[in-house]
C-alpha cells in the first residue's frame, strides 16, 4: 500500500503566487505528493549494499512513490503517451527496486499552473512536473532555454538527443539547478513536432497577422507569436475548447495528436503542419528530491525512465496517422504549405529578434551546428 503524507500542499500553492499566470481549473482538495516516510530502519526488500546511503526509505510494504504533476488535460486512455509512460515507469520502478519505488503522474493541472508547480518544486512538497523544454523560462537562471525553445533549431528528434547529451545542455541544466533547486532528471518522451489549427486557412507567414492564438504558459510562445504579427494568449489547456468554440481565440498551437484528443477540428478545422518547434517532455525534478536518492536508487530511476520515454514517444508516433485521419473524416482540412517559406521567416525572426537578447549570442547556430545531415 502507499504511504502518503499531508504535506500541507495548499498553503504552500497561496504563499507567493499571488502574481503568477492564472492556475488552470482545479480540485479544491488536490492530492498531497505520496511519499514513504522512514521510523527508524525500515526494512528494505532489496537491500542497499553499505556504499549506498538510506535514500527515499520506501519499503516493499510501503514504497516511496514518486509523484509528479502535470498541465496536460487528464485522461484515462491507455493509448495516451502521458498515461503509457506512467504505467512503464511505475511498473519498472517497482520491479527494478523490489517494490520501494513507485512513479504517479497527476494530470489535468491538479498542481496548479505551470509556475505553481515549479514553486511547489522548489519547497520540496512536490517531487516532480513533466512538462517541455519551453515552459523552464518561467525560472530564474534559465535564459538560454529560449534557444532550445526557438522555431526550427532542430532538423528532427535524432538531432534533439545529440544535443541532450551536449555540454551546452548540461551546463544549461546545471545553471536551472543551482539557481532554483530543480533537476533535469531525465527525457519522458518525444513529442510531434508542432502545427497550427485555426478557424481559416493559414498558407503563409503573413496569413498569421493579428491572428488570436492560443499558446501554452510559455514566454517563447508569446514572444516568437508575438514578433510574427500575431495577438497570443495564454490559454490553460483544460479551457483551449471553450475558449475558440467562444472566439475567444481563433487558432492555437499543439501537436495533431494532443489536438485531436481534445477534438479541436470540430471549433478549428484548419491545420497547418509547419513543424516548427520539435519539442520533448521532460522530467523536472525537486532537488530535495533528487538528493535524498542514492546512487542505488538513481540508477532504477534511470533505467526506468528510459523504458518510459520509449513507451511514450511510441505511442505519440503511433497514433499520428489515425489523428490525421480523424481530422479529415470529421470535416477537416490539412493546409498545404511551403514548408521552406516558414522556416527561413522564422529564422529571420529568431536571428534579428532574439539572438543575443533573450539567449546567448550565438547559441542558436551553436545547437544547429551539433547535427550534421
Amino acid at each position: 500500500m502507499k504511504k502518503r503524507i499531508s504535506l500541507l500542499l495548499a498553503a504552500v500553492m497561496t504563499l507567493s503566487l499571488a502574481a503568477c499566470a492564472p492556475a488552470a481549473s482545479k480540485p479544491s482538495d488536490p492530492p498531497a505528493p505520496s511519499q514513504a516516510q522512514p521510523s527508524g530502519a525500515p526494512a528494505q526488500s532489496v537491500a542497499p549494499s553499505e556504499n549506498y546511503g538510506l535514500g527515499l526509505g520506501g519499503t516493499a510494504g510501503s514504497p516511496y512513490v514518486i509523484t509528479a504533476g502535470c498541465t496536460a488535460p487528464n485522461t484515462t486512455d491507455p493509448t495516451n503517451g502521458f498515461v503509457r509512460a506512467n504505467e512503464v515507469l511505475s511498473e519498472r520502478l517497482m520491479e527494478l527496486s523490489g517494490g520501494t519505488m513507485d512513479f504517479e503522474l497527476v494530470m489535468g493541472g491538479v498542481y496548479g499552473s505551470t509556475v505553481q508547480h515549479f514553486a511547489q518544486l522548489k519547497a520540496g512538497t512536490l517531487d516532480g512536473f513533466i512538462s517541455g523544454f519551453d515552459v523552464a523560462t518561467n525560472l530564474t537562471g534559465t535564459e538560454d532555454f529560449y534557444a532550445v525553445a526557438m522555431p526550427f533549431v532542430f532538423d528532427n528528434d535524432e538531432h534533439m538527443e545529440i544535443f541532450l547529451k551536449s555540454d551546452l545542455w548540461a551546463q544549461m541544466t546545471e545553471s536551472m539547478r543551482t539557481n532554483n533547486g530543480v533537476v533535469y532528471a531525465g527525457l519522458y518522451g518525444h513529442q510531434l513536432p508542432r502545427i497550427l489549427t485555426s478557424t481559416r486557412e493559414i498558407v503563409h507567414p503573413a496569413d498569421v497577422a493579428g491572428l488570436k492564438i492560443r499558446v501554452p504558459e510559455s514566454d517563447v510562445q508569446i514572444r516568437v507569436w508575438t514578433q510574427a504579427g500575431a495577438s497570443p494568449m495564454q490559454i490553460a489547456a483544460t479551457e483551449m475548447y471553450s475558449a475558440l468554440d467562444t472566439n475567444v481565440a481563433d487558432a492555437q498551437e499543439n501537436d495533431i495528436v494532443g489536438s485531436g484528443s481534445l477534438k479541436i477540428y470540430e471549433v478549428c478545422p484548419y491545420y497547418t503542419e509547419i513543424d516548427y518547434i520539435r519539442q520533448c517532455l521532460m522530467v523536472y525534478m525537486s532537488e530535495i528530491t533528487w538528493n535524498k536518492m542514492n546512487e542505488q536508487e538513481r540508477g532504477w530511476w534511470s533505467e526506468a525512465l528510459a523504458d518510459a520515454c520509449e513507451a511514450c514517444t511510441d505511442a505519440y508516433v503511433g497514433k499520428y496517422e489515425d489523428a490525421k485521419q480523424e481530422v479529415i473524416d470529421n470535416g477537416g482540412t490539412i493546409v498545404e504549405f511551403d514548408y521552406d517559406e516558414w522556416k527561413e521567416f522564422f529564422t529571420d525572426i529568431v536571428l534579428n529578434e532574439f539572438d543575443g537578447k533573450y539567449f546567448r549570442a550565438g547559441l542558436y547556430k551553436e545547437i544547429q551546428s551539433l547535427y550534421q545531415k
